[in-house]
């Protein structure tokens, strides 16, 4: 089992994880014809108000609780489902997030007590990992369970986004199609082992044999134990992994929460001998995820796999165009934000039936002790509206504590635009002892946030050093078309470089064909990257990461001169120049 990591080579507190898919129409190539946006406006707002009194719950915990005890079940149940809490019955998915002295030790005694003591409330623990303990628990004890002297803060667990666009083409636009037919080269290991970790592999049973091997290996860890998870984001994925290197042996592997994940990469880690993996392709990103600088508990998993002789083949993201970070400006002095062009609100447009969500985080992170960051003592908040044709309506808002020890994050996700129109953020300093750089993601956007910065886009844990960090062309003209502006770009928020090269996309699977679909974005990119890596070890006799110095001198080079961070070294290909 995994020990701490008490020195990281290179997230997440309250963040969102998701596997790496664009849902925007314009962004799979239709056209949307957005209306003239709304001018900028400077107004009063709403009175920023800790309605959730108790530092130690996060917001949206903190308001379902307070709704269950002054308007009911049914109430809570419906602001449940408008903020993508997990509630069955009356009972909440959390992560209690327990008190401890000293990461040397092997064991945390504190979260082996605090687990007694949730079972003792009627909680049902899913599983454990170091500190954090996820359990479903009555929304009526929230309150009691924070106090718990156990408790350091409780909050809902942190949720990936896969990063897709909705025979690969990417085979023959690497040159995978020539090392394919080569006999082997002083090579007595034979073939890789890929690990594709995802969200789910909907479908992959009537894959096997076809567009998947005749046998792969399975494993879930989700609390339900459901390798499928209605997701079949992840068959896409294995898929391309084996177009590229068709005698690979693929192990799916799927999880949905941050703990979940951590239990997955020890077990990963575990595999040794014959079963060892090779190359983990990681098609998934998370909001709201730590520093952008490659620290934190998702990019800790980078670093434990990394350090196990795994090649972590990650995405980048697909939010170049939903991005935006400044520093804060409040030249009127009413405590809220003036972006560049002038306005409080920082719009974009969505289209009819799509999910709206905002993620706001900042430079406030302190310090990371290899199990959690010390937390942020700026207080900032966010509120999100909509547009009426005359005035931004509000429609909610995230006013977590941030007083010491709370991540500098907040979050509004899960509400569903019912016809195209402008949706807006703002952001509001409650209490901050300086101006802090503030980083925002917003989900549903059809185009570019109206003040957009694409630099420094990257979701985590393509910050990480210890991850191949996956960018995203068109396979058929390596270019960036208007497809592919998507595309998350770096630096880090410590000056490195990322990505670190560039996978093809919009590519042919069975999973999306039978959809209507074209696979894209850094999610299809990342397993044509992995399988390359694959293909290349089965038939040479070089280690992995002779192979990986390989491809990079091989990449064609894109953009600026050089490596730089819009395509990193440049588009994949297996030829020689």
């Amino acid at each position: 089992m995994r020990k701490m990591r008490l020195t990281p080579i290179f997230l997440i507190v309250g963040f969102t994880v998701f596997g790496l898919a664009l849902s925007a129409p314009n962004k799979a190539g239709l056209q949307v014809t957005r209306p003239d946006p709304p001018p900028p406006i400077n107004a009063g707002g709403p009175v920023m108000d800790k309605d959730v009194l108790n530092p130690k719950i996060e917001y949206a915990l903190g308001k379902l609780y307070n709704i269950y005890l002054t308007k009911g079940a049914d109430e809570a149940r419906a602001f449940a489902a408008k903020r993508n809490i997990d509630l069955e019955g009356n009972e909440v998915r959390v992560v209690a997030e327990a008190v401890y002295s000293n990461i040397t030790q092997a064991l945390f005694p504190q979260a082996s007590a605090l687990k007694s003591q949730v079972q003792a409330m009627g909680g049902t623990v899913e599983m454990t990992y170091q500190n954090l303990i996820q359990s479903r628990v009555p929304i009526a004890t929230l309150e009691t369970l924070a106090d718990n002297p156990l408790v350091r803060y409780l909050r809902m667990p942190l949720k990936p986004v896969a990063t897709t666009v909705i025979t690969s083409e990417g085979v023959n636009a690497s040159g995978a199609n020539l090392w394919q037919s080569m006999t082997a080269y002083r090579n007595p290991a034979g073939g890789a082992n890929v690990c594709v970790l995802d969200l789910g592999f909907q479908g992959y049973a009537s894959l096997l044999g076809t567009e998947l091997p005749a046998s792969v290996t399975t494993r879930s860890f989700r609390s339900d134990g459901n390798i499928e998870a209605d997701e079949v984001h992840g068959a896409a994925c294995a898929e391309i992994v084996h177009d590229m290197a068709p005698n690979a042996n693929l192990t799916l592997v799927n999880f949905s929460t941050d703990v979940e994940q951590h239990d997955a990469v020890d077990w990963i880690t575990s595999l040794t001998g014959s079963q060892k993996i090779d190359v983990l392709s990681y098609s998934i990103g998370w909001y709201n995820a730590g520093d952008g600088k490659g620290t934190g508990p998702i990019c800790a998993d980078v670093n434990w796999v990394a350090a196990n002789g795994t090649l972590w083949v990650g995405a980048a993201g697909n939010d170049a165009l939903d991005h935006f970070e400044g520093t804060f400006n409040d030249p009127d002095n009413n405590s809220y934000y003036n972006f560049p062009d002038g306005s409080e609100f920082e719009a974009f447009y969505v289209p009819a039936y799509t999910v709206v969500g905002a993620y706001l985080n900042w430079d406030d992170w302190g310090t990371w002790d290899g199990a959690s960051y010390s937390g942020s003592n700026n207080d900032y908040d966010l509120f999100l509206y909509y547009w009426n044709g005359s005035s931004w309506v509000l429609v909610d808002s995230s006013q977590g504590w941030q007083d010491g020890f709370q991540p500098p994050v907040e979050d509004i996700s899960g509400y569903y635009s019912p016809t195209s129109r402008y949706w807006a953020v703002r952001i509001g300093k409650y209490l901050a002892a300086r101006n802090c750089k503030m980083e925002l993601f917003v989900m549903g956007n059809s185009g570019a946030v109206n003040n957009n910065v694409q630099a420094g886009s990257l979701l985590i844990p393509g910050d990480s050093a210890s991850s191949i960090t996956v960018g995203a062309v068109d396979w058929s003209d390596n270019s960036r078309t208007p497809y592919h502006t998507y595309s998350s770009q770096g630096p880090t928020h410590d000056g490195r470089i990322k990505p670190d090269i560039s996978g093809y996309s919009r590519v042919t699977t069975s999973t999306y064909g039978n959809l209507g679909y074209y696979f894209s974005g850094t999610s299809a990119a990342t397993p044509c990257v992995a399988g390359a890596i694959a293909l290349m070890k089965e038939k040479t006799p070089y280690g992995l990461t002779d192979i990986w110095a390989i491809l990079q001198g091989r990449a064609g080079d894109l953009g600026d001169a050089g490596n730089d961070s819009v395509y990193g070294v440049g588009y994949l290909s297996l030829k020689k120049k």
